[in-house]
């Protein structure tokens, strides 16, 4: 009788906390030790799941399988997608019900395109003198990216598996195929040391995790200590695979190896000639992390099948992103930035070798039937996405937005209210042959443009219920590192159908109209003053309540009736010095204007402040003067919902009473990191040319330029995009500040990216962009309006 008595007493009460108090203790945690709380007891799992689950990203990666230098023969096909889909079911099955935010990414290991898994171009023949080495018949391809694309195809199997999130309220999306912007060996040291993950839903809501020391030095030292005959990458694995693969018995596999190696000495040849020596072992993925597709034993090669415990559930990660991971028995193995990046970089992006490309032409045919896979699984589950109220493509290559195009997917999603589009413009794009040659072409970044135009034209901008609208370019512009991609390389915003159309005043193009969005958001995107008018002017008249502007850039004014050209070479090259090179007396000047104007104004900078401050006090500050037209003080005042320089000057009593406006529902307006750009086109763009000499490069940033310019990707119809200005002049600089209270400079607001920015050897890093927020209480305006109806002037005519 003492016996249970004694055992109640240390009992978990049961039922006795709310879960009130569990969602609090698991603020308080990091990740691990929420997944440590859920497995206490039944309660502490009902309690904490939906706090642990409430966000997931479920990785579709080459990862989940390992990539392994493993030949694919006649006879070799992949098996093992529809266990693993078996398990994994098992896992949305179980925590689907908690996952109000959902997303799925699909990214390229950079890494591993940089040192891609070696493969076989020829297999091992039998025949009655012995094995022999042939060509494959038909295109060799990675078996792990096969096995992929494989599971991508089972349209089916992701359909029955997306049921089971069934109280979503958002879904995501993040793909990435290798065929934008390659940095190769123009990496910023500072971003790489950070090791910052790429997120889907933002930071993470845990702890941050405890930082231990590394326990993979075990493991690391038993790879170091395995004889060089049994790594996977030496001559002798490599040729036992292929005979293995060709039915050659095990007892004589070893007989088969000596007869193949004996061949290739005696005729001068090697395995893989252009790769580099054979005999030296290819570091890469221990066996215990990526399965194979069939058992393989062997006296130097021990069994290996689909792990068990392959479903792994997992919050979100280090970075905010929840993940779904699919881990097998990967806990002993994680990848080591290396602290210093070798001399010669492996991946040059613009000469890839030919296994680089065929890793990046079968990643895109594993991505092209995921992505049909994942909409046709949305479309099979409108029923139970009819609740989703916001899609997030956190990342999206260009080439895959032609899927988004089907008007039944956009059916599916009723009650969709909120669409972040973040579009990676493509770079290349990757073929194979007749004669199973992959080849990489160069296509036009501005193609882009026509992509998402037709977009959002289509689909987006006739749906009532689509009422917010972000967007962004993922290439280039100033959150890009690199010397080679920060603050180069900016895409228009896709508000034309063509780039061209943004800078061609010789007709009249069409552009892009959204009449039912009411928040709109761009970001790293160039745009000229004339298009931004006609753009937003329809907008302010309809449902439009608030704007957002994150780094775009605005171009100089276009003449009316001009049909620019490109620059010639040679301008180009001159624009491109004026970009790169700093500018640090423009950014004293910058400091001067903050109140510090005793302590370094030279007689020549004085003669240029001295304006500013009029002696006579019944005149007019120069900064109340009418902006420069297509300046963004210019457009800021036609647009603002705020007060306007007329306003002003009419209540200084420096001009008379303005023409009221017609009220709009339009009442916010936020800038971030905003400013002027260049495009290398032949119109008057002086405007925005700096009054100070610019300083010349340092000669350690004039020397890494010259070394990796080479191996970079150059674009094809450059003119399309821009480079930004560092630059603003100061009477508009007084404007802003001093009409709108907006703070020019990045001073401490950017100090991260600053800091990154000086490392690419842009020491004028944010001069010349403006934040600031305008904005006024939703309501009947402060403002008098004349009872008697007007015609309205649209905002920001220009001649």
């Amino acid at each position: 009788m003492e016996g249970p008595k004694s055992k109640s007493k240390g009992a978990w009460p049961p039922e006795r906390l709310p879960v009130e108090l569990f969602t609090l203790i698991v603020s308080y945690l990091p990740r691990s030790g929420v997944q440590n709380m859920r497995l206490i007891n039944k309660e502490f799992d009902r309690k904490v799941s939906e706090a642990l689950f409430r966000i997931v990203v479920v990785p579709f990666r080459p990862e989940i399988y390992g990539i392994t230098p493993e030949t694919t023969g006649s006879n070799d096909i992949p098996h093992g997608s529809i266990m693993l889909q078996d398990q994994g079911m098992r896992v949305f099955q179980g925590f689907g019900r908690w996952i109000k935010r959902f997303a799925m990414s699909f990214e390229i290991d950079h890494a591993k395109l940089a040192n891609p898994p070696r493969k076989s171009d020829q297999e091992v023949i039998l025949s009655f003198w012995g094995p022999y080495r042939w060509p494959f018949k038909t295109y060799n391809r990675y078996s792990q990216l096969e096995g992929l694309e494989q599971t991508a195809d089972e349209t089916r199997t992701m359909a029955k598996a997306l049921k089971y999130i069934c109280s979503a309220k958002e879904l995501g999306l993040s793909i990435d195929g290798g065929l934008g912007w390659l940095a190769g060996p123009d990496i910023n040291q500072r971003v790489a040391e950070r090791g910052e993950k790429l997120v889907v839903f933002g930071a993470s809501k845990f702890v941050p995790e405890p930082r231990f020391m590394s326990t993979k030095a075990p493991l690391k030292l038993s790879i170091q200590t395995t004889p060089a005959a049994d790594q996977p990458g030496t001559e002798y694995a490599r040729y036992l695979r292929m005979v293995l693969e060709a039915g050659i018995p095990e007892g004589e596999a070893d007989a088969a190896v000596q007869m193949l190696q004996d061949d290739d000495r005696a005729g001068g040849t090697v395995l893989y000639g252009d790769n580099g020596p054979t005999d030296v072992p290819i570091p890469q993925a221990p066996d215990m992390w990526r399965p194979h597709r069939r058992q393989i034993t062997t006296a130097n090669s021990t069994v290996m099948d689909i792990p068990e415990d392959l479903a792994e559930v997992s919050d979100e990660d280090v970075d905010g992103d929840a993940s779904l991971a699919v881990a097998g028995r990967s806990s002993g193995y994680t990848k080591k930035p290396s602290k210093h990046m070798p001399e010669a970089c492996p991946l040059k992006p613009n000469d890839l070798t030919n296994a680089q490309r065929e890793m990046l032409l079968e990643m895109e045919w594993a991505q092209n039937a995921f992505m049909q896979s994942w909409a046709i699984a949305i479309m099979d589950n409108h029923s139970t996405f009819s609740c989703i109220g916001k899609l997030n493509i956190a990342r999206l290559p260009s080439r895959h937005l032609s899927i988004l195009r089907r008007e039944d997917f956009w059916d599916s999603l009723p009650a969709l209210k909120c669409l972040s589009l973040a579009i990676i413009p493509d770079w290349r794009e990757v073929k194979k042959e007749a004669t199973s040659w992959v080849q990489d072409n160069r296509v036009a970044p501005s193609q882009a443009v026509v992509a998402v135009y037709d977009l959002l034209t289509q689909q987006i901008a006739r749906r009532e219920h689509i009422k917010e609208l972000h967007f962004e370019w993922l290439c280039g512009g100033e959150y890009a590192p690199g010397l080679f991609a920060r603050n180069q390389h900016i895409l228009a915003a896709p508000v034309v159908a063509y780039a061209m159309h943004m800078v061609n005043r010789s007709q009249q193009h069409p552009i892009l109209d959204l009449p039912h969005i009411e928040h709109l958001s761009l970001k790293n995107c160039w745009i000229s003053p004339h298009i931004l008018s006609r753009f937003l002017g329809p907008m302010r008249k309809g449902a439009l309540q608030s704007i957002s502007f994150d780094s775009v850039s605005l171009t100089s004014m276009v003449p009316q009736n001009a049909q620019p050209n490109p620059l010639t070479q040679a301008a180009v090259v001159q624009n491109a010095q004026i970009a790169q090179h700093g500018q640090a007396a423009v950014n004293h000047l910058f400091l001067q204007f903050q109140g510090m104007q005793n302590a370094f104004i030279g007689p020549a900078l004085q003669a240029q402040v001295q304006p500013v401050v009029a002696p006579n006090p019944n005149a007019a500050p120069a900064w109340l003067e009418s902006p420069r037209v297509g300046s963004w003080a210019d457009i800021i005042n036609n647009m603002t919902p705020s007060t306007t320089l007329e306003d002003i000057r009419h209540a200084r009593e420096f001009g008379p009473e303005p023409e009221p406006k017609k009220p709009t529902k339009l009442t916010k307006l936020t800038f971030t990191s905003c400013g002027y750009a260049r495009v290398a086109l032949d119109f008057d763009q002086t405007a925005l040319d700096p009054t100070i000499a610019a300083q010349p490069q340092p000669a350690a940033i004039t020397k890494r330029i010259a070394e990796l310019d080479s191996q970079m990707m150059k674009p094809l119809e450059a003119y399309t995009m821009a480079t930004i200005v560092n630059h603003m002049d100061l009477a508009e600089v007084q404007t802003l500040e001093n009409a709108w209270n907006m703070n020019v400079g990045w001073h401490h607001s950017h100090l991260e990216l600053y800091n990154d920015a000086l490392f690419d050897g842009f020491s004028n890093a944010g001069q010349g962009r403006f934040n600031g927020l305008i904005e006024i209480a939703q309501g009947p305006p402060s403002r008098r309006f004349s009872p008697r109806t007007t015609p309205e002037v649209p905002y920001g005519i220009f001649p």
